[in-house]
């Protein structure tokens, strides 16, 4: 059990004194960065899947 406490104490302190955390605007930076990412690569995925769905209406209904 000592060696979960000391395993706890030694994580609050790297915590809290070694790590360097990011400011307030450099987190929200990144944020802003992530949410842009993340719409333009749903459309991406959007347009792909309309285009291979456009395509394999056309070629079902070719097959009619």
């Amino acid at each position: 059990m000592a060696g979960v406490a000391e395993y706890i104490k030694e994580s609050y302190i790297e915590l809290t004194e070694k790590v360097t955390w990011p400011t307030w605007r450099e987190l929200q930076s990144s944020a802003v960065l992530v949410l842009v990412a993340a719409i333009i690569i749903a459309m991406l995925i959007f347009g792909m899947d309309q285009i291979i769905g456009y395509l394999l209406n056309q070629f079902y209904t070719s097959l009619t």
